[in-house]
């Protein structure tokens, strides 16, 4: 049922609903409810949760979207991505456009935690090894190499331990180490990702898995829920009469158009048996296996959402290891004509050096390698998208009822000191909560002011339901008012 059902028959048609009407904020009350209930982004399905992250850090200046006349960065600080593009030259979203409406970018996130501090044992720096601060929100160990978080949990693990689905995924492409985890447990210990898609696949489904009778088509139940609440508000419209009756009028109007002509429901199906195991390996021997393995890990993360075996999951996507993008024929043109030797590293060589000598040629090279990993999250949205929600009343994919949050390992700046500008997406489910299809600055870029990416994973959480949490990341900093609450300027 939508909320607005729920709401209508605990409170709207009891008995002091007349009354009710006639104050303004029933009608403020009404129409922010008829608002969420009938935006083309309503997430209709159970939430769930998916963190992607890919390499090499990003040049913010190539990352944003642009105005499309004169490609110059967005006047204003929210703007709705229709009206700007990710095609000029060296555009690193330029894979994105397709899903303009899709995903929202923030521009001017800093994860501010890795300067502070707090703890002797604590490293104020933000390279490689801090990685896992994107998602515990906790301050780096100063043994880099532990990758201890000191007793502060990833996202994905406090959002699956209050959920508490069958399985919590976490993959990767290609194997990584502990120290460059994006999944924490409890103990604030990296939790080992796996590379191949068939044991995550096994992760979430046993082999003997069978989805058994198909899920039950509420779909009928949720038609004669919404055509009851059409007569109980006709009828109050009915006793109205002048400005507050046509006000009730135009709710009904609009929720006659939420009235389908057809079912409302999806196919109520979960296909996925345990025997359907994904046949691509994990091992990478080429820049076509990497965009395999990624579409395997993706598609195996959308089949356990699907069938409710989970609902989150982290992939990553490589790491600054081994350099796949070396072999991209546009990085390998730009690190010739820039002068490196033929046993360059796309890493080492053009992300190392990129800030200290960012000419036209190097920088195309540089551009190029993050716009295929672009590419390589577009593909992840693509296999999210191509599979349909059974428990979406409305017939969404899994991608409409899923919260993506996708980032790079650092941000805008020099090397190691990558903790300002940190390029983040937000894609597919969550239009109830948060903003989709929208450019956000959420600072001047320029300035020394700071927007701590906690906000961002408070953010996640109340889109997920959580909107008790008012605080997500390291315990020395849940005071700090700068640290408190969501990201207001993504809220709905």
């Amino acid at each position: 049922m939508t909320r607005l059902s729920r709401r209508v028959f605990g409170t709207l048609f009891g008995g002091t609903a007349a009354a009710a009407a006639l104050s303004p904020g029933f009608f403020r009350w009404l129409e922010r409810d008829l608002a969420s209930v009938a935006s083309a982004q309503d997430m209709r399905g159970p939430p769930r949760f998916l963190a992607v992250r890919t390499p090499h850090g990003v040049d913010r200046d190539y990352w944003v979207p642009k105005e499309t006349a004169g490609h110059i960065d967005p006047r204003g600080t929210d703007v709705a991505l229709g009206d700007l593009t990710f095609e000029y030259d060296n555009a690193i979203l330029t894979p994105l456009m397709p899903w303009r409406s899709q995903i929202t970018v923030l521009d001017g996130l800093d994860t501010q935690v890795c300067k502070e501090g707090t703890r002797a044992d604590r490293r104020t720096f933000h390279g490689h090894q801090e990685q896992g601060s994107l998602l515990t929100g906790a301050q780096p160990p100063a043994d880099r190499e532990s990758a201890n978080y000191d007793h502060h949990h990833s996202l994905d693990f406090y959002l699956h331990g209050r959920i508490g689905a069958p399985a919590l995924l976490t993959a990767c492409v290609e194997g990584t180490g502990g120290w460059k985890a994006m999944s924490y447990d409890d103990n604030g210990l990296p939790r080992d990702p796996q590379s191949d898609p068939a044991t995550v696949f096994r992760a979430a489904f046993p082999a003997d898995y069978d989805p058994g009778t198909p899920m039950v088509d509420t779909s009928a139940g949720e038609r004669l829920i919404l055509e009851h609440n059409i007569a109980r508000l006709t009828r109050l419209r009915d006793r109205l009469t002048g400005a507050e009756r046509m006000r009730v009028e135009a709710h009904l109007a609009a929720m006659m158009r939420l009235l389908p002509t057809g079912t409302i429901g999806g196919s109520g199906v979960c296909t996925t048996r345990g025997s359907d195991v994904p046949t691509i390996g994990g091992s990478v021997r080429s820049l076509a296996d990497v965009e395999a393995v990624t579409r395997a890990h993706a598609r195996t993360i959308a089949q356990a959402f699907a069938c409710n075996r989970s609902r989150v999951a982290t992939l990553q996507i490589l790491n600054d290891y081994p350099n796949w993008p070396t072999l991209l024929p546009e990085v390998a043109a730009a690190a010739s004509a820039a002068g490196y030797a033929a046993d360059y590293r796309f890493h080492e060589n053009l992300v190392h050096d990129y800030w200290g000598a960012a000419g036209p040629t190097v920088r195309a090279g540089y551009t190029s390698g993050l716009r295929w990993l672009a590419s390589m999250f577009a593909a992840v949205l693509e296999e999210l998208d191509g599979i349909a929600d059974p428990q979406d009343p409305s017939g969404g994919s899994i991608l409409a009822n899923t919260v993506v949050f996708w980032h790079n390992e650092f941000g805008h700046d020099g090397h190691d000191n990558q903790h300002t500008r940190h390029p983040a997406v937000i894609a597919g489910g969550g239009g109830q909560v948060l903003k989709l299809g929208r450019y956000l600055r959420l600072r001047d870029i320029a300035s020394d002011a700071r927007v701590p990416h906690n906000l961002l994973l408070t953010s996640i959480a109340h889109a997920m339901g959580f909107d008790d949490v008012d605080y997500f990341g390291d315990r020395d900093l849940a005071g700090r008012a700068q640290y408190q609450g969501p990201l207001v300027p993504l809220m709905v």
